[in-house]
C-alpha cells in the first residue's frame, strides 16, 4: 500500500519515544531514596507505608463493617419475591353436596386452584422487642473499640522496634566512623614504626605487634560494618523498603532526670485489655438475653395468578395480604443457652486475668525502661569525663610517637583505653536517648 513504510517508521519512532519515557520514569523512581532526618520522620513514614500500619487500618475498618452488619439486624427488612408453581395433582377436598344444592347425604370433590400458579409480592419484617440483637450491636461496638486499641497497640510495638533498631543503627554508624579514625591512627603508627625500623631503633617484636594492631583494627572495622548492615536490614524489614538514607546522629540530647514513666492507663495495650474485658461482659449479657421472648412485626402482600395455560381458558387472579405480630419464646433447646452462658462467663474471667497479666507486664517493662534511663543518666558524666581524658591522652600519645619519645606498649594501652571509652560513651548516649523516649512515650 502506498505510504505504509513511512507510517511504520512513524509508529516505530513513537514506540521508541514512549519506551524511553517509561525507562526514564522507572529509573528515576528506582533511584529515589527515602530520606530520614529524625526518629519522628521515620515513625511517620512507617505509619503511612509499613505493612503493619496497613494491617492496623484494615483491622479497624473490618471491625467497623461488623458494627454495620449487626446494626442492620434491628432495621426493617423488605423483600420482593416471585414464584411459579406447577401442580400435576391439584389439592382437593370432599364437601357436602347440599352446600351447592345437591342431594343431602352425598359429597362432591372441590378442586383448589388451577395447575399453573404464579405469584409475586413484597414482605416486611421488623423486630419490635429483641434484646439479644440490641446487645449484639453493643458488643459489636465494643469489639470495634477493642480493634481500634489493638491497632494502636500494634503500632506502638512497631514504634518500639523501630526506635531500638534506629538507635542501634546510629550507634553502629558512629562506631564505624570511630574505626575509620582508628585505621588512620594505625596507618600513622605504622609510618612511625617503619621510620624507626629504618633507623634501627625499633625492637622487631614491637613492629610485628603494631602490624597486628593495624590488622585487628581492620578486622574489627569489617565486623562493625557488617553489624551496621544488619541494623540497616532490620530497619528495612520493619519499613518494608529496600534502602533508606538516615541524616541524623546521636548528638544534641539534653539529659534530664526522670522519676516516673507513662501511666499504664495511657498505654494502648492496657486500653485493649480493658476493651476485651468489656466485650466479654457484653457477650455474657447477650447469652443471658438469648432466651428472652422476641416480638416481631411482619407484613406480606402477594398478587396471585392461576391458569391452565390453554387457549380459551379463564385465568384466576386475586390479592392476598396480612399483618401480624409474632411472639417467639424459646422453652427448650437442649443445653444451648446454659452452655453459652457458662462459656461466656469463663471468657470474662479469662479477660480479667489477661488484663492483670498485661498490667503486670507493662509495669515491669516501664520499670525496666526507667531504671535503664536512670542508670544511663548517672553514668553520663562519668563516661564523658573518661572520654575527655582518653581523647587527650591519645592526642599526647600520637605526638609522642611522632617525636619518638614513647614506646609501643604505652601507646597501645592508651589507644585501647580510648576505644573503650569512646564506645562506652556512644552506647550509653544511645541508651539514654532510647530509654528516655520509651519511658516518656513521646513518639
Amino acid at each position: 500500500m502506498p505510504g505504509l513504510p513511512s507510517f511504520c517508521v512513524r509508529i516505530e519512532v513513537l514506540m521508541r519515544y514512549f519506551g524511553f519515557l517509561f525507562l526514564l520514569c522507572f529509573s528515576s523512581r528506582a533511584q529515589a531514596q527515602i530520606q530520614i532526618s529524625s526518629l519522628q520522620s521515620l515513625l511517620q513514614y512507617a505509619d503511612q507505608q509499613s505493612a503493619t500500619a496497613l494491617q492496623a487500618r484494615l483491622q479497624t475498618s473490618i471491625s467497623q463493617q461488623d458494627v454495620n452488619i449487626q446494626a442492620s439486624g434491628i432495621y426493617p427488612r423488605i423483600n420482593v419475591f416471585a414464584s411459579g408453581d406447577y401442580y400435576p395433582i391439584i389439592a382437593t377436598q370432599v364437601i357436602p353436596a347440599e352446600v351447592l344444592g345437591g342431594a343431602p347425604g352425598t359429597y362432591l370433590k372441590a378442586q383448589f386452584g388451577l395447575p399453573y400458579v404464579f405469584s409475586t409480592g413484597v414482605e416486611l419484617s421488623m423486630p419490635v422487642i429483641n434484646l439479644e440483637k440490641w446487645t449484639q450491636l453493643r458488643k459489636a461496638k465494643a469489639q470495634y473499640d477493642q480493634a481500634r486499641w489493638s491497632s494502636k497497640a500494634a503500632l506502638e510495638n512497631l514504634h518500639l522496634q523501630l526506635a531500638q533498631s534506629y538507635y542501634q543503627y546510629l550507634v553502629m554508624r558512629d562506631v564505624c566512623s570511630l574505626y575509620a579514625e582508628n585505621l588512620a591512627t594505625t596507618d600513622e603508627l605504622m609510618r612511625v614504626m617503619d621510620r624507626r625500623k629504618e633507623n634501627g631503633i625499633l625492637n622487631p617484636s614491637d613492629y610485628h605487634r603494631a602490624k597486628n594492631l593495624q590488622l585487628d583494627v581492620a578486622a574489627a572495622s569489617l565486623s562493625y560494618q557488617r553489624a551496621l548492615q544488619q541494623a540497616a536490614y532490620a530497619l528495612y524489614r520493619l519499613l518494608g523498603v529496600d534502602s533508606l538514607t538516615v541524616n541524623d546522629a546521636v548528638t544534641g540530647f539534653h539529659w534530664e532526670p526522670l522519676y516516673s514513666a507513662t501511666p499504664l492507663e495511657q498505654r494502648p495495650a492496657m486500653m485493649e485489655a480493658e476493651a476485651r474485658m468489656a466485650v466479654a461482659g457484653l457477650a455474657l449479657r447477650e447469652s443471658k438475653r438469648g432466651a428472652l421472648p422476641k416480638l416481631n412485626l411482619n407484613g406480606r402482600y402477594a398478587y396471585n395468578l392461576q391458569s391452565k395455560l390453554q387457549p380459551g381458558s379463564n385465568n384466576v387472579t386475586f390479592d392476598v395480604s396480612n399483618v401480624n405480630l409474632r411472639l417467639d419464646m424459646p422453652l427448650f433447646q437442649g443445653n444451648y443457652y446454659r452452655a453459652a452462658r457458662r462459656k461466656n462467663d469463663l471468657l470474662l474471667q479469662s479477660a480479667k486475668a489477661e488484663r492483670e497479666r498485661v498490667a503486670a507486664q507493662l509495669q515491669e517493662q516501664e520499670r525496666n525502661w526507667l531504671s535503664q534511663y536512670q542508670t544511663a543518666f548517672a553514668k553520663n558524666t562519668v563516661l564523658q569525663g573518661k572520654l575527655d581524658n582518653a581523647m587527650d591522652n591519645l592526642r599526647i600519645a600520637r605526638l609522642s610517637m611522632n617525636e619518638d619519645v614513647m614506646e609501643f606498649d604505652e601507646f597501645n594501652n592508651i589507644f585501647l583505653d580510648y576505644n573503650r571509652a569512646r564506645m562506652d560513651y556512644l552506647q550509653n548516649l544511645a541508651d539514654g536517648v532510647l530509654y528516655y523516649l520509651l519511658t516518656t512515650q513521646k513518639f
